[in-house]
């Protein structure tokens, strides 16, 4: 097919990269000439422009732009969007972008790859990326079903895993496996950024290894990314947080009380548990 990405940083770079691999003929939008030469130098795309026009070429079309530029789209993106192409996003949340993007244009399809990393831009991406990855797909009732086989064979030919989900299940969802984290990350960099005791802080940065690393990844990644999550899906975050300072309260009474074989109890299950995440 030709398909057109409308953002070329780490899913839409990826995503280039690999559809090229299996003989799909991409076109690339970038948001600027010095993107564009990137995107070029890195072939992310047979073809790359700034150009919302070469879209005109596509049958189908992955939106790969930051929440806000979904929720919010430009005149010019939806007026260059062909009426016959299937289009699909690739944001985070779903219920506000399919709001918006079903009164648009009558082939969307709201979805949600479960890939990334803390990179960001047209440096970031790579062909590997979605490898094995999970992929939701959040259908509504307005959907159209021949669309969605398409979009469905496309991802199967990627060798994802498709889920199905409603764009409120999915939201809700999301808010504590990949939501949540991020807001936990953060505070715990900011716990560990010890600034009144500077010997100690200058001791923990230089010993944090691969555990702090591991936990705290997330948290080291794009601030608007974090922000427009807020923002959209604020409800369900602030739901995931209750529970977690639940959970944080419960772990630190049992401290306090000394209660050693509970907290045994409570460490084995969460290790019992991750298993069920964790595949």
């Amino acid at each position: 097919m030709n398909i057109g990405i409308v953002g070329l940083g780490l899913i839409g770079g990826s995503l280039g990269l690999k559809l090229q691999k299996l003989n799909h003929t991409i076109y690339g939008v970038t948001n600027n000439d010095f993107n564009e030469k990137k995107a070029i130098t890195r072939k992310l795309a047979n073809y790359v422009s700034c150009d919302l026009g070469i879209l005109k070429e596509c049958s189908l079309i992955i939106l790969a732009l930051p929440i806000k530029d979904l929720i919010n789209p430009s005149k010019e993106l939806i007026s260059l969007i062909p009426k016959e192409a299937v289009v699909t996003d690739v944001g985070s949340i779903k219920e506000p972008i399919i709001d918006k993007w079903e009164k648009i244009h009558p082939l969307f399809i709201g979805s949600h790859p479960m890939a990334g990393t803390e990179k960001k831009g047209v440096d970031s991406g790579f062909e590997s990326l979605l490898d094995n990855s999970k992929w939701i797909i959040t259908p509504t009732s307005k959907t159209n079903l021949t669309a969605l086989n398409t979009l469905c064979n496309l991802i199967n030919s990627m060798e994802c895993e498709i889920f199905k989900a409603s764009p409120k299940e999915h939201d809700e969802a999301v808010s504590f496996i990949s939501h949540l984290p991020i807001f936990v990350a953060s505070s715990l960099i900011k716990t560990a950024y010890i600034e009144n005791n500077k010997s100690l802080l200058d001791l923990t940065q230089k010993l944090a290894s691969t555990g702090f690393s591991d936990t705290t990844r997330v948290g080291g990644g794009n601030p608007n990314l974090g922000l427009d999550l807020a923002v959209n899906n604020q409800q369900n975050i602030l739901n995931a947080l209750k529970e977690f300072k639940n959970n944080i309260n419960e772990i630190e009474t049992i401290i306090k009380d000394k209660d050693w074989k509970l907290l045994s109890t409570t460490l084995t299950k969460a290790m019992e548990v991750r298993s069920k995440f964790i595949n």
